[in-house]
């Protein structure tokens, strides 16, 4: 709980009234399918503590079918609004810059609001109009940079374009403060768009400690592993992310296909294939077979949350093979899960993997040195356990509160003092 006026014994008329603006995706879409990722979890994590201390919180999404409500009250007490700008339907991310004013003007109409959050660099364009029309402070979250991305793409990725640059330098330069979720990313924006420290702040994300935790030894194998050919005493390796050459999915089947038959786990890749790159999943299908391994790896298709962390408990190592991450969610969840993770030493991924305590980092991008790392945990089970149980109880101190609570005194402090003085006046009143 927040240590501020805003906590639940203070009447709702005095709580700030918070927009979180995530334009592209809506944080109820289910992560690794079509954009949806380690942001819609954390929009959701975040708002949801956020509640809890007090404020008054509504995420603004933008409506993409006709079956959507005009909002949905989530569980944790947060309300999503889905806002008509541009046609009822899915649209690629180049498509959204045409419907940024008609979505600006949507969100306008439901305010006024006491702050505004954008998430994403497209939603950064929207509230930061929203709240300079309200005169109202504004928080930015990129979430992924892209003057980051562009300096460890992967191979024939494109880069991102020059119009998110320029948007990305004018966004963290006009708002009230820009939070970044490692400090590889806050070093990233402050070297690549030239802003001082003090417009930055560090908040690492939590975890859903009470749906990812380690396995219970009566639990059931989880039904998607029913789906892998002769899955046997070797168990199996996750990678959890959307199929993309960013996340290098690539890596972890040629590592695979570089262990001993005899001990080799079968590896299934939980996500879909982002937009517009269906042929990299096409082309790891055809890495697979071409390395004679394809009934040891299996594409699990995007998984719900509960489905996920089944999942993941039961795996016996977790990969993260990306290029680049900002901060690496899903490392956090394999924590909790008790299951050690093996991940590139790449940006956000150095806050986010704790050498010797979560996992391993490695520097190499070589097939044989990542399979060297999987065979060589695999091989040491007393090894893989204690790094388990070191994983569990460094995850138990990274809950969402923690994290809301970290942002919500952001928030006290962009609103002011006056501000916050005006608003429990309003309600002595």
């Amino acid at each position: 709980m927040i240590d501020s006026p805003f906590s639940k014994r203070w009447p709702e008329a005095t709580r700030p009234r918070i927009a979180l603006v995530c334009l592209h995706t809506s944080p109820l879409d289910t992560p690794g399918s079509g954009d949806a990722g380690g942001m819609n979890v954390y929009l959701l994590g975040v708002a949801h503590g956020l509640v809890s201390a007090g404020f008054d919180v509504e995420l603004l999404t933008r409506r993409t079918s006709m079956e959507q409500p005009d909002s949905i009250l989530t569980e944790g007490g947060a309300l999503v609004r889905f806002v008509t700008a541009g046609p009822p339907a899915p649209l690629a991310k180049q498509s959204l810059l045409a419907v940024i004013d008609s979505f600006t003007e949507a969100i306008a109409a439901l305010g006024p609001y006491d702050l505004v959050h954008s998430h994403y660099w497209l939603s950064g364009l929207a509230g930061l109009r929203l709240s300079k029309a309200l005169e109202v402070p504004h928080i930015l979250s990129l979430h992924t940079v892209a003057a980051l991305k562009n300096t460890a793409l992967a191979e024939g990725d494109s880069p991102e374009p020059e119009v998110r640059l320029i948007a990305e330098r004018m966004l963290t330069r006009e708002s009230t403060l820009t939070i970044a979720a490692s400090r590889a990313e806050a070093d990233a924006i402050a070297s690549a768009y030239g802003i001082e420290e003090r417009a930055l702040a560090v908040v690492t994300p939590g975890v859903d400690t009470t749906l990812f935790h380690p396995r219970d030894a009566a639990e059931a194998t989880p039904a998607a592993v029913g789906t892998v050919a002769g899955l046997g005493p070797a168990g199996f390796l996750l990678v959890a992310a959307r199929i993309q050459p960013l996340k290098g999915q690539d890596l972890a089947i040629r590592a695979l296909a570089q262990l001993d038959d005899a001990v080799r786990p079968a590896l299934l890749l939980a996500g879909d294939a982002v937009a517009g790159r269906e042929d990299y999943l096409e082309s790891l299908v055809q890495l697979a077979t071409g390395l004679g391994i394809a009934d040891s790896v299996v594409f699990t298709g995007p998984l719900q949350r509960r489905e996920l962390a089944a999942l993941m408990r039961h795996a016996r190592l977790v990969l993260v093979p990306s290029h680049s991450e900002t901060f690496g969610l899903v490392t956090l969840e394999a924590a909790a899960s008790g299951v050690p993770v093996i991940a590139s030493r790449a940006s956000g991924l150095m806050d986010s993997v704790v050498e010797g305590v979560t996992g391993v980092l490695l520097d190499s991008r070589d097939p044989a040195d990542w399979a060297g790392a999987i065979g060589g945990l695999l091989a040491e089970p007393r090894r893989l356990q204690e790094l388990g149980r070191r994983a569990t109880r460094y995850a138990a101190e990274a809950d969402w509160a923690a994290t809301a609570a970290a942002v919500g005194e952001l928030y006290l402090s962009a609103l002011g003092a006056d501000a916050v003085t005006r608003l429990v006046e309003k309600e002595q009143a």
